[in-house]
């Protein structure tokens, strides 16, 4: 990581500086929350480059790749959260992003850091997933585009003894 202080940089390279981290960090949060939230494939969408790639390593099903906004959007996003009806405000997922380092040089940047995930698997279990991500950005125009994000998930098991009514994260389904 670069210093924050030193005659090397002038006071306005170091907030630039500054505000790129906070701007990366609050896109990282903000994907989580929409990762979260369920069905929000165009808006997670839009933070991918248009040529971006998704790499998701270690997972049961092997290791995979997306190449393209869109192809992440309708293969990755669509199959890992699905559209729900409007009137299901449950939480399905809940990711918690930790131990982030950021360091960004004009105008790219990386973040990474840990990963945990409970993510509701239906009839009753959760899987608990955890690993590492590496995200990649490039500046373009005015903010931030995710152009790389490989996620390295190095535990998961599933917790199968979890009553139904508490196998969503969020407010439990009526009943």
């Amino acid at each position: 990581m670069a210093e924050l202080t030193g005659d090397s940089q002038s006071l306005e390279e170091r907030v630039q500086r500054l505000e790129d981290t906070d701007s990366l960090r609050a896109l990282w949060h903000s994907y989580m929350l929409l990762y979260d939230r369920g069905g929000a494939h165009e808006e997670l969408g839009d933070m991918f480059a248009d040529d971006a790639i998704f790499e998701a390593r270690g997972a049961d099903s092997g290791d995979r790749a997306w190449r393209g906004r869109d192809v992440i959007k309708r293969e990755f996003f669509e199959r890992v959260s699905p559209p729900r009806p409007a009137d299901d405000d449950r939480v399905y997922s809940g990711h918690h992003g930790t131990t982030c380092e950021v360091e960004v040089s004009g105008d790219t940047a990386v973040l990474a850091g840990r990963f945990f995930e409970l993510t509701g698997r239906g009839s009753g279990t959760l899987l608990a997933i955890g690993g590492t991500h590496t995200l990649r950005f490039r500046r373009a125009a005015s903010r931030w585009m995710i152009e790389s994000f490989v996620l390295q998930i190095t535990f998961c098991a599933q917790l199968d003894t979890v009553e139904p009514r508490t196998a969503f994260l969020g407010k439990p389904p009526a009943g």
